[in-house]
């Protein structure tokens, strides 16, 4: 039993690594928008498992190395780029938790957080 929690621990970190990754590589190679570009990116991966979203969602939260990335890409004064991520995670993981997830209708209210710097 023990070895089989390990496995499932080891591909839900792989999942969640893969997906941040991803994200970031899109908003980093974007010429137009690159926050909207990994924030679609992020959405297309959340449409094709909404479980596993919500497994990044969470240990997204607790990773300050990453969060610190995602700072620095967001720019703006840091307190304030912490809170517009958090903002923004916090919308995603609603919608995902209900039964019928809509995350691109959510897409403009979470580019309004990552996108003001009031």
């Amino acid at each position: 039993m023990g070895e089989s929690r390990e496995a499932l621990l080891v591909a839900a970190d792989r999942c969640y690594a893969d997906s941040v990754e991803r994200a970031i590589e899109v908003h980093d190679t974007s010429s137009e928008d690159p926050v909207r570009a990994g924030i679609a990116a992020a959405i297309e991966m959340a449409e094709d498992n909404p479980d596993g979203a919500r497994s990044v969602l969470w240990k997204l939260q607790s990773d300050w190395e990453m969060l610190e990335r995602l700072q620095e890409r967001l720019g703006g004064e840091p307190t304030l780029s912490a809170l517009r991520i958090g903002a923004a995670i916090h919308i995603a993981r609603s919608e995902l938790a209900s039964p019928s997830p809509h995350l691109r209708e959510r897409l403009p209210e979470i580019l309004s957080w990552l996108e003001s710097e009031n």
